[in-house]
């Protein structure tokens, strides 16, 4: 029989054997799996202090899961935990040798290969067991946790997650922001001489997605006070509280605003901002305005006044920039002072150029001219309003 038809005929019986445990109703064997081992956290520790380890194949049970025992050197660790297929706690054994020992995880298909090679240290004081406030939290939330560390720790893991640098630490308290994908369960600090585990749970909860419906006024320069109206922009979940963390015009953070309640914000408008969606983002995500915000230029003005015989009020209103379409077309009020405050004596409109000239009645007193703020271009543009100098009329 040649090669070629002894490996044939290998193939066809291991068919077989398949096909008759199908019809039989028993499943096939699955193939062995032993762990492997990638990574040990922290990369080296003292005896007797708890570790985490990363692979494959510690929890699936068709795969010879889960992992039943993990040695340094020959000696089985205490306390172990299986977070995952990938990720697994337990704590280096007192009778453990120090420097360099073989890692090995094994379950019901083998030991691990090839070894992985760890560095352990004289045994001195692990790490105290964390506690930590809140005891609820959000992804994104900070959490303060405490304990004897020994040392300031440089990494915390949120049960499962991935690793999180503190945002500060010290030998006694450190802070971290809750990551992305965090779920419930322990919290996990990482110190130069090994880690150590939470006694009880963090909890993650999730924030309500926040909405805004509308705003008003829906224009306006820098400056402008807005108010901004929508649902979920603060609460409490499981006695976690959240709010607005920030307020956006467009793409420029709004540096003053205000959550009036759940459902309304009061910002002003930042300087730079442009115009474009107005934006909310809490715990629960970001709320983006189905309109756009337009942010008003604004173009300054004055106006002069002179008077005429008896008796003509005449003058010019001008732009200090080139944006001329302030200065035609321009409504102007003529105002004479009275005991009670200015009164309207005459209105008229500027010409093309900014002139205006009107006829009013001759009284003697004092006189003003006075063009009003005007809105162009749907808000685009914002004519500034000015008053004239004062000017006395007499016989």
């Amino acid at each position: 029989m040649t090669l070629f038809q002894r490996h044939v005929g290998r193939r066809m019986a291991a068919v077989g054997v398949a096909t008759a445990l199908l019809v039989l109703g028993l499943a096939a064997p699955a193939y062995a799996a032993v762990p492997t081992v990638s990574a040990v956290t922290p990369s080296n520790a003292n005896i007797g202090c708890e570790v985490t380890i990363t692979g494959t194949n510690f929890q699936t049970v068709a795969n010879g899961g889960p992992a039943d025992d993990v040695k340094f050197g020959g000696t089985s660790g205490t306390g172990l935990h299986i977070d995952s297929d990938t990720q697994l706690e337990v704590t280096i054994a007192p009778a453990t040798g120090t420097g360099t020992n073989n890692v090995v995880v094994h379950n019901t298909d083998g030991n691990s290969t090839p070894a992985f090679t760890y560095s352990t240290t004289a045994l001195t004081t692990c790490p105290g067991v964390p506690t930590f406030t809140p005891a609820t939290g959000f992804v994104g939330s900070t959490v303060t946790i405490s304990g004897a560390f020994v040392t300031a720790p440089t990494q915390v893991r949120f049960n499962t997650s991935g690793l999180v640098t503190p945002t500060t630490t010290s030998a006694t308290s450190v802070t971290a922001v809750v990551p992305a994908g965090a779920t419930t369960g322990p919290i996990h600090v990482y110190t130069a001489a090994g880690q150590r585990t939470s006694a009880t749970n963090f909890t993650v909860v999730t924030a309500p997605t926040p909405t805004i419906t509308s705003f008003t006024p829906t224009f306006g320069p820098v400056g402008t006070s807005v108010t901004i109206t929508g649902t979920n922009f603060s609460g409490t979940v499981s006695g976690a509280s959240f709010t607005t963390s920030s307020v956006k015009f467009n793409t420029t953070s709004a540096t003053t605003f205000h959550v009036d309640s759940p459902t309304q914000i009061t910002a002003t408008v930042p300087t730079g901002a442009t115009t474009g969606k107005i934006s909310a983002t809490t715990f629960g995500g970001t709320a983006t305005s189905a309109a756009n915000f337009t942010v008003s230029a604004v173009h300054s003005r004055s106006v002069t006044l002179s008077l005429k015989k008896h008796l003509v009020a005449k003058g010019a209103v001008s732009v200090g920039d080139t944006f001329t379409a302030c200065e035609a077309s321009v409504p102007v009020k003529i105002q004479r002072k009275t005991k009670s405050g200015w009164k309207n004596v005459g209105s008229t409109t500027t010409s093309a150029s900014g002139s205006y000239s009107k006829k009013i009645k001759d009284n003697e007193g004092k006189y003003r001219a006075k063009a009003p703020k005007v809105t162009l271009n749907s808000g685009v543009d914002i004519c500034s309003g000015d008053n004239s100098p004062v000017r006395k009329h007499n016989h």
